[in-house]
C-alpha cells in the first residue's frame, strides 16, 4: 500500500474561520486567532503572522458577520501573534493590551523581527500598530450581551501572558500559554522567560483551567480542552523533573542532553517536532537554573574530518570537482560529506559563485529535514550567507538570484507572506541570459509566487513553462498533482523517474 506523502507544492488553504461556540470562532492557521461575533461589534484575539493573513481573517469574518469589527486583544508581545494589528486598526479596531506586553512590543521588536526571519518568515523593518490602550490585571469588556474577560496569567511563555475568557461560551482563547498536537517550544533559551523551575508556567495552566472551559483556542494548534492543559503541565513537570536532578549532580549539558532524550516517555517522544524540541527543552530548563544558554545545538551534519580527507586527496582542486563530488555524495544520501566537500570547496576558491550556490541549495534541500522552525533556522541562515556571498562577487550569476529567490519564495508560500522580494530577485534573474535548465527552476519559482497570493491563472502556466524547459524537472509536475496522484510518487520515484528536488 502506498504511503502518503506531503506535496511540498501543492495548493494551500491559507487558514480557515471555524465556529466553535455560538459566539466564537477559530481562525486556525500556523498561529490562531479567536473571534467573537456579536450583534454589536466583533473582538479578534491576536491578529496573525503577517499582514496578508490578517487581510485573509479580515475578508473571512466579513463572510459571517457585517458588524463592526470592535476591538483586537494581543495575548502577549510575540510579533507572531500581533503582526496583523495594522490591517484591523485601519478597520477600526481599538487595540488592547496588557502594559507589559506593549513595553516589549516596543523594546523587543527588533529581537523578535530577527528571530523570525531567521526562520524563514518575511518580516517588515515597520513595526504594526502598537496597542491603543493597555491594562495593568484583569478587565471585562461587554461587547453586545457577551462578557470578554481578559486575565492576566503572569509568567508562562513569556512573561506577560494573558487570555481571554468568554464565560458564556465556556471558551478560553489562551494565546501560547497553552499549544497543541506538537512538540512545542517552551521558551528560547537565550531569554529569561518560559519554563522554569519556579512552575510559574504550570501555575499560570493551573489558573486557565480553574475556569473549566470546554473549549481551548491554544495559541498554537488543534482546538483543545482541559485534557490539553493536563497534558502540558505533565510534559513541563517530566523536564524540569528529569533535568534539575541531572544539573545538580554535576552532569555536563551534553550528557544531561542524551540522557533525556534517552528516557523520554513515548507520549512525548512522539509528538511531532514542528516548533520545539526536546533538546530545546532541556536547554530551556538550564538556562533557568543558571541564567544563560549552555549550548546552540546544530541540525547541519558534521563530517568526521579524517573521513573527509579521503576523497578530498582523489579530488583535483578546481572548483568543479568539488560541485561534482558533493552532488555525488548528495546522491549517495551521504549530505554530511557532501558539505563537508562543498565547504572545503567555498574555503579554497572563495570567489567561485557557482561553489556557493552550490552550498546554498545543499542546505537548503537539507532544512526539509529539520523537523523544527528552530533547527531550520540553522539552514536557512546559511542558505542566505551563501546567496549573498555569490552575489557579491557576481550580482549578475543567475543561479545566485535565483537561489535566493526561491527561498524567499518558499517562505512566502508557506507562510501566506507577500512575495514581492522574491520575485523581484527572480524576475531579474529572468532577464539575464541562463541555461533552459535554470530557467526552468526561475519559471517554476515565479508560480510559487503566484501561488502564494493565490492566482492560479499565472502560477499554472509558470508551472507549464518550467516542465517546457526541462521535461525531468519534477516540482512543476508536483505543483499540478492532486492529492490522489501524489500517493504514487514514491514507486514513481523508485522506478527510476524525475528525482523530486
Amino acid at each position: 500500500m502506498s504511503t502518503p506523502i506531503q506535496n511540498p507544492f501543492g495548493k494551500l488553504q491559507y487558514g480557515s474561520l471555524k465556529k466553535i461556540t455560538d459566539r466564537c470562532y477559530i481562525f486556525r492557521n500556523v498561529v490562531n486567532s479567536g473571534v467573537v461575533i456579536t450583534d454589536e461589534g466583533v473582538v479578534v484575539v491576536d491578529t496573525q503572522i503577517n499582514a496578508p493573513m490578517a487581510r485573509r481573517m479580515l475578508a473571512a469574518i466579513r463572510t459571517v458577520t457585517a458588524a463592526p469589527i470592535k476591538y483586537v486583544i494581543n495575548t502577549h508581545y510575540h510579533w507572531d501573534h500581533w503582526a496583523g494589528n495594522d490591517v484591523f486598526h485601519e478597520a477600526g479596531a481599538t487595540i488592547l493590551s496588557g502594559e507589559l506586553t506593549r513595553e516589549f512590543m516596543h523594546r523587543r521588536s527588533f529581537r523578535q523581527r530577527a528571530f523570525l526571519r531567521s526562520r524563514g518568515f518575511a518580516i517588515p523593518e515597520k513595526d504594526p500598530a502598537l496597542p491603543d490602550q493597555t491594562f495593568e490585571n484583569e478587565f471585562t469588556l461587554t461587547v453586545g450581551s457577551i462578557p470578554v474577560r481578559v486575565l492576566f496569567l503572569g509568567k508562562a511563555e513569556t512573561n506577560d501572558a494573558m487570555a481571554v475568557y468568554l464565560p458564556t461560551e465556556q471558551c478560553v482563547i489562551s494565546g501560547d500559554t497553552l499549544m497543541t498536537g506538537s512538540f512545542p517550544i517552551l521558551g528560547q533559551p537565550v531569554m529569561s522567560e518560559g519554563l522554569s523551575d519556579d512552575r510559574a508556567w504550570i501555575k499560570a495552566l493551573q489558573k486557565m483551567k480553574a475556569l473549566a472551559p470546554e473549549k481551548i483556542i491554544p495559541g498554537h494548534g488543534p482546538l483543545g480542552g482541559v485534557a490539553d492543559i493536563d497534558f502540558f503541565i505533565g510534559l513541563q513537570t517530566h523536564f524540569l523533573d528529569e533535568v534539575i536532578p541531572l544539573y545538580e549532580e554535576g552532569e555536563t549539558t551534553e550528557e544531561i542532553i542524551r540522557t533525556v532524550e534517552s528516557r523520554l516517555p513515548e507520549r512525548y517522544a512522539n509528538l511531532p517536532q514542528v516548533w520545539g524540541t526536546p533538546r530545546y527543552a532541556v536547554l530551556r530548563v538550564l538556562c533557568s537554573l543558571t541564567g544563560w544558554q549552555q549550548m546552540k545545538p546544530s541540525a547541519i551534519p558534521r563530517v568526521d574530518p579524517e573521513i573527509l580527507e579521503i576523497p578530498l586527496k582523489e579530488l583535483e582542486d578546481l572548483p568543479q570537482s568539488y560541485i561534482r563530488a558533493a552532488e555525488f555524495f548528495e546522491m549517495e544520501n551521504k549530505v554530511d560529506l557532501a558539505l563537508g566537500l562543498i565547504n572545503e570547496g567555498c574555503h579554497r576558491h572563495p570567489n567561485d559563485p557557482a561553489l556557493w550556490v552550490t552550498r546554498g541549495r545543499l542546505h537548503l534541500k537539507c532544512s526539509r529535514a529539520a523537523g523544527s522552525v528552530l533547527e531550520r533556522a540553522d539552514f536557512f541562515q546559511e542558505v542566505c550567507r551563501s546567496a549573498e556571498k555569490a552575489l557579491s562577487i557576481d550580482s549578475h550569476y543567475t543561479p545566485a538570484l535565483v537561489l535566493y529567490g526561491s527561498y524567499h519564495a518558499m517562505g512566502a508560500f508557506r507562510n501566506g507572506d507577500d512575495p514581492s522580494e522574491a520575485m523581484m530577485l527572480i524576475e531579474r534573474a529572468l532577464t539575464l541570459p541562463m541555461e533552459p535548465a535554470e530557467e526552468a527552476k526561475a519559471r517554476f519559482f515565479l508560480g510559487i509566487c503566484y501561488r502564494a497570493v493565490e492566482r492560479e491563472d499565472l502560477a499554472v502556466p509558470c508551472f507549464d513553462r518550467a516542465l517546457e524547459l526541462d521535461p525531468n524537472y519534477a516540482p512543476p509536475r508536483m505543483a499540478m498533482m492532486s492529492d490522489e496522484e501524489m500517493l504514487r510518487v514514491p514507486e514513481r520515484f523508485k522506478a527510476g523517474g524525475p528525482r523530486p528536488f
